[in-house]
């Protein structure tokens, strides 16, 4: 239920809400507590599957603030408690054909998503690299992008050798016609770069679900330490970028925190804003 004081926080994963251990240290989850206590809502926004994210919410125990998990960079919107997408944005099998074939042509990594599973070409370095912490199920498609049958909410492309080949792809595809204005590229980390519908992205997802809980803008929050984690903080009122995180993320902030994830950089900002 909500209100004209009820706020809401979107909250990154991956070097934000989780320490290098993949865990919410304990005063983290106290000042989510106290949030949450004081009647506000709590969204978590990553560029996981759907599936990963339902996960770390259980393991977590962040199931008892009825959280919204915003998966796939801000793809798809969905509410735990109901088991319902409130939106989701997808690639075509088209253009995941398009795009598989950009990047082999790129000599680089790709996989895509299924309800359940990473859909791969192959077991190699890159998907056990990918599932070494976060532990995500996949299957192998020998003839990949070949049985990809639905509609994926987005692709991720890697090279473990660092960014520069990345980010010739990102701008291969961005001025590519084909994919111009329809489709997004962009680095989420240094070996990781993450495509998907234009329409998505976490910073309309912060103005899609604000707007479904009837909550005003002005009473949003985010916090997150990537790239893709930009639009998300440029978009809520109050934009928090982790001390841990890359320049933009910190440069689109409007506060940046005093210590990093390991070290409770969310609970003064949590607390100081309840």
């Amino acid at each position: 239920m909500t209100s004209v004081n009820t706020k809401l926080f979107f909250f990154d994963l991956d070097g934000t809400l989780l320490n290098t251990q993949k865990n919410i240290t304990e005063q983290t989850y106290a000042a989510l507590t106290a949030w949450h206590n004081a009647g506000h809502r709590v969204a978590v926004s990553s560029g996981r599957p759907l599936f990963s994210i339902l996960d770390t919410i259980k393991q977590q125990h962040l199931d008892v603030f009825s959280p919204y998990a915003i998966a796939f960079n801000g793809a798809q919107i969905h509410e735990p408690a109901t088991g319902k997408d409130i939106w989701k944005k997808t690639l075509s099998v088209e253009d995941v054909h398009a795009l598989a074939a950009l990047i082999r042509e790129a000599g680089l990594y790709c996989h895509t998503y299924d309800n359940t599973h990473i859909l791969t070409p192959r077991e190699d370095t890159e998907i056990h690299y990918y599932t070494r912490v976060v532990k995500v199920p996949w299957r192998v498609l020998p003839d990949f992008p070949e049985g990809v049958c639905e509609r994926p909410c987005k692709m991720l492309c890697i090279d473990l050798n660092g960014p520069e080949r990345l980010d010739v792809l990102a701008r291969q595809i961005m001025s590519d016609p084909r994919f111009t204005g329809r489709i997004t590229a962009m680095r989420s980390n240094e070996k990781y770069l993450e495509i998907f519908p234009s329409d998505a992205g976490k910073g309309a997802a912060v103005a899609a679900l604000a707007d479904h809980l009837g909550i005003p803008v002005q009473n949003t929050y985010a916090a997150g330490d990537a790239q893709n984690d930009v639009s998300m903080i440029e978009a809520a009122e109050c934009g928090v970028a982790m001390c841990n995180g890359h320049p933009d993320a910190i440069a689109a902030a409007d506060i940046v925190t005093a210590t990093d994830n390991d070290h409770d950089g969310l609970a003064p900002i949590l607390r100081g804003n309840i």
